[in-house]
């Protein structure tokens, strides 16, 4: 195609302030600055483009002089509130920066590069931005299947057993963790040392790209440009959606029950505070949340493809893409009543998206979702309803009307129970789905009414998701269950 990545079927804009600050970090290879916020991603800019730009100038003084740098057009009134850089802003930034990556015009800075891999047999390679790319980068070069973190974001042994199989079966895998990376490196001819360890058995992502460099080495693949990709769809989805998992640690309620917990009230000021306009006010605001959240995850675990594929069809933008495109959809599988804790079946369907735009997608590339899975907490004494409208009001914002008359049950909180990836590799694939039942088109009802409207308008056609016939087949790709 005559497009190039930049162009609006390829640059997916961010959703929200912390995607659009973790995408810079990932795109320049810098490290996170912690709690700097978008100044951390100016800096990170700044420095990748070689720019001599004083730390003292504000966001939006600085975020201009980037902006020049870049070749793009920076516009005061759109982009800055007061002296800082607002989301339409840092979007304007991370497009041209997107595009200066793809042209090879950015310098990837060596933030997550082992500061002892400075001997120049290791200038190609490209380190690993996260714990969870690095280890299913190591699985891949070995075909070991995906891998995922253990608690408190942990790597797993058998990412080491399984690399010491296949590219060095002498070494002793009854070694502890961090003697059997040390043994590894030593075998590779990487470099180790105490940054390569932390407390508790735990390798470190110093460790772990340490690692990753001396196989890729061992193997000549050192710096291929599809080094930082992740194989196959499957491959890819296992990844993506034990990143998802990781990145919502679950902690323990007033009965001492571990589970992951999105409070409405909490998950709607997040998305205030990250510039999000119809997610905050929506119903299903849990989606919105998912979505934006899952993207700020996954971009800042995963480093860029500086050649993506094609993101947008028609009006649909697809909301992730690394070496295939997902899209992110959060599912009511049940409703809990707090006062009982008696719960119900939600609905066995969760719409995917426009059936024009899916269509071609599958038929040109695949197409693949990141679905989330739980429990709706109803809004049993209609106080959190009350507090959501109270906050629309302030804002200015109207609480649409129905096209039934009749309110619409609310959630008051949110408790994720899966996630899972499911993937269709071509249209065959889509329409063999739509046969078996795990694909229906999916109703979705008007649109809310307008001004004096006495029902809204149509909505384009969906597909749905049948959640419990897919689960069994071959779309489904992996699942992570909060709740074992």
């Amino acid at each position: 195609m005559d497009e190039t990545p930049d162009s609006g079927q390829f640059f997916i804009p961010a959703a929200s302030k912390a995607e659009a600050i973790a995408r810079v970090y990932s795109l320049t290879g810098a490290p996170s600055r912690g709690t700097r916020g978008e100044k951390g991603a100016m800096l990170a800019l700044r420095d990748a483009l070689d720019l001599d730009i004083d730390t003292a100038r504000t966001n939006a003084r600085m975020g201009s002089e980037i902006a020049l740098s870049l070749g793009v057009e920076w516009l005061p009134g759109s982009y800055e509130d007061r002296n800082t850089v607002n989301l339409e802003g840092l979007n304007a930034l991370l497009k041209g920066a997107t595009e200066a990556y793809h042209l090879g015009s950015i310098r990837r800075l060596a933030g997550n590069k082992p500061s002892w891999l400075d001997d120049p047999r290791w200038a190609a390679f490209e380190p690993a931005p996260s714990k969870i790319e690095a280890v299913n980068r190591i699985s891949n070069l070995t075909g070991s299947g995906p891998e995922r973190l253990g608690p408190g974001s942990k790597e797993q042994k058998s990412v080491l057993i399984n690399l010491a199989k296949n590219l060095a079966p002498h070494v002793d895998t009854n070694l502890s963790k961090t003697k059997l990376g040390a043994a590894l490196a030593m075998e590779f001819g990487a470099p180790w040392s105490p940054d390569c360890e932390s407390t508790g058995e735990t390798i470190s992502l110093v460790g772990l790209n340490t690692l990753l460099a001396g196989a890729e080495l061992r193997l000549g693949t050192l710096g291929a440009s599809q080094a930082m990709l992740l194989g196959t769809p499957e491959q890819e989805g296992a990844a993506l959606a034990a990143a998802l998992f990781d990145g919502w640690q679950p902690s323990s309620d007033d009965a001492g029950r571990r589970r992951v917990l999105w409070d409405g009230p909490k998950s709607i000021r997040w998305m205030e505070q990250q510039g999000l306009t119809r997610g905050p006010n929506d119903n299903e605001w849990q989606g919105f949340y998912f979505e934006a959240k899952g993207r700020e995850l996954l971009n800042a675990a995963f480093a860029p493809n500086p050649d993506p594929p094609r993101a947008k069809y028609g009006r649909t933008e697809f909301d992730y893409s690394l070496g295939y495109v997902w899209d992110l959809k959060a599912h009511t599988e049940r409703w809990r009543t707090p006062s009982t804790g008696q719960e119900v079946r939600g609905q066995t369907s969760t719409p995917l998206n426009d059936r024009e735009a899916m269509r071609a997608c599958i038929g040109e590339q695949g197409l693949g979702f990141l679905m989330l899975s739980g429990v709706g907490i109803e809004d049993e004494d209609g106080s959190f309803v009350a507090w959501h409208r109270a906050r629309k009001r302030a804002k200015g914002v109207r609480s649409a009307a129905t096209n039934s008359g009749r309110s619409r049950r609310r959630k008051a909180a949110f408790e994720p129970l899966t996630v899972e990836a499911y993937y269709f590799h071509n249209l065959e694939a889509l329409d063999a789905a739509i046969s078996a039942g795990q694909v229906k088109d999916f109703n979705q009802g008007k649109q809310a009414p307008k001004g004096d409207m006495a029902t809204g308008s149509p909505r384009r056609p969906k597909y749905g998701l049948q959640i419990n016939t897919a689960r069994s087949s071959g779309l489904a790709l992996a699942s992570f269950d909060w709740t074992n």
